[in-house]
């Protein structure tokens, strides 16, 4: 909902709105977008600073590959509905169909939301979001909650004892500091989750 207050107030047309929301289901990637547009980015720029940032769904995509459902259209609709949310929601038992599920729900609740927010912010005031309001606050907090639920999932499959497992996490949480310090916000996604992918799947029954 936020995108769609910040992108109205913005002078984002609903229609435009909808289609990012609709073609680009990136939540990162369209607030980045929004001040570059703001300062007349052409299209070409816009979309390499998004695809930069979503880089990091390509190691998602490839670790769950397995979950999708059969058919070429059902796969290809399920592997653009994946987002963080719904990486951190699934489990790795999840049928196909449970997954599609997931990531249709939050799809369409991202979507609908940015409609929303969009009809919300052609009509509140704008001394109504000053600059020291964190709107989101609440998203991220629910990520952090969703990723602490994935983490203990995935640490319980684990068939290591507590010590080998406490290390993996302790690697897993150092590498991706040292790739945020040394590749910055943007680019220590993938790398980051690759490797967390890979310590903590690698002895997994």
């Amino acid at each position: 909902m936020l995108f769609g207050v910040l992108a109205a107030r913005s002078d984002w047309s609903m229609l435009e709105i909808l289609l990012v929301g609709l073609l680009g289901f990136t939540g990162s990637g369209q607030f980045a977008a929004l001040p570059l547009s703001e300062h007349g980015a052409d299209f070409l720029t816009l979309l390499l600073v998004t695809a930069s940032i979503n880089s990091r769904y390509l190691p998602m995509a490839l670790s769950t590959v397995d979950r999708l459902p059969d058919g070429a259209f059902k796969r290809a609709c399920c592997a653009h509905m994946l987002g963080d949310e719904a990486y951190a929601s699934e489990r790795d038992d999840d049928s196909p169909g449970v997954v599609l599920r997931i990531r249709l729900v939050i799809f369409l609740v991202w979507v609908l939301a940015g409609v929303l927010g969009a009809a919300l912010g052609e009509v509140l005031s704008g001394s109504w979001l000053g600059d020291d309001l964190n709107l989101a606050f609440p998203a991220s907090a629910v990520l952090l909650y969703l990723a602490a639920s994935q983490l203990k999932n995935r640490i319980g499959s684990l068939q290591d004892d507590w010590r080998v497992t406490l290390m993996r996490v302790g690697l897993a949480a150092a590498g991706a500091s040292g790739l945020l310090l040394l590749l910055g916000p943007v680019y220590f996604w993938g790398p980051g989750v690759l490797l967390a992918t890979w310590l903590l799947g690698r002895s997994r029954g």
